[in-house]
């Protein structure tokens, strides 16, 4: 790579979860109890799948609600524009996580075979995975407070992620809008509650109460 370095792209990939509450890095107490930091509101989490590119040349961010195989392949769907726009080989050193090693995920994988290579991490080694320590950074410097909405969360993400730095940064924003809007999961379009005129699979027994025996 260092004798092409206009052919091949070698990127560290990683992912992080970050909160609505802001991050907790140090707090005073007493010895022998625990700690209660007062937060505003329900705290919610976003996923964010990103890759830094080992020259320095930039990285490619895909915010997020959910850590699985699917938020992976809409990385790897990020991953396809670059190399569209670069024309570069790329090289994806990744860990163990589930949403690396499912059957979705080899299969995506094997399908860019031709322009993408995988390097595996070793086990339980972060500290040879540079997207780690810019983790790190965009908490320590973009979580010390709380924001005004949902919206205005993903936002400080964004800008935080371009802080960065890099030649190309590719940012994408897939983060849905019922996530924006407080749900915790989709909305299904139903009612809360029990539907009218649903029934049990099994009916109910009724209780019956032992009387002593007469006599």
């Amino acid at each position: 790579m260092a004798a092409a370095p206009d052919r091949y792209e070698l990127h560290y990939e990683d992912e992080t979860h970050l909160e609505t509450n802001p991050q907790l890095g140090r707090v005073w107490h007493r010895v022998g109890q625990q700690p209660c930091v007062p937060a505003a509101g329900t705290n919610r989490r976003l996923t964010v799948f990103g890759s830094v590119e080992a020259l320095g040349r930039g990285r490619v961010e895909v915010l997020q609600a959910r850590q699985n195989s699917a938020g992976f392949a809409r990385y790897l769907a990020a991953l396809d524009a670059r190399h569209a726009a670069t024309g570069r080989h790329m090289i994806l050193v990744l860990d163990n996580g589930p949403s690396h090693v499912s059957k979705a995920t080899r299969t995506a994988l094997a399908a860019r075979a031709d322009w993408l290579e995988v390097l595996p991490l070793a086990r339980y080694s972060p500290q040879l995975n540079p997207k780690e320590h810019e983790w790190r950074r965009l908490k320590r410097d973009h979580r010390r407070h709380l924001a005004s909405s949902l919206r205005a969360f993903v936002d400080e993400v964004v800008a935080g992620l371009e802080q960065l730095g890099g030649e190309r940064c590719d940012i994408v924003d897939e983060v849905p809008q019922w996530w924006i809007d407080g749900h915790r999961k989709e909305p299904t379009g139903r009612p809360r509650g029990r539907p009218k005129g649903s029934k049990d699979r099994k009916p109910r027994q009724r209780r019956v109460t032992n009387l002593p025996a007469s006599t």
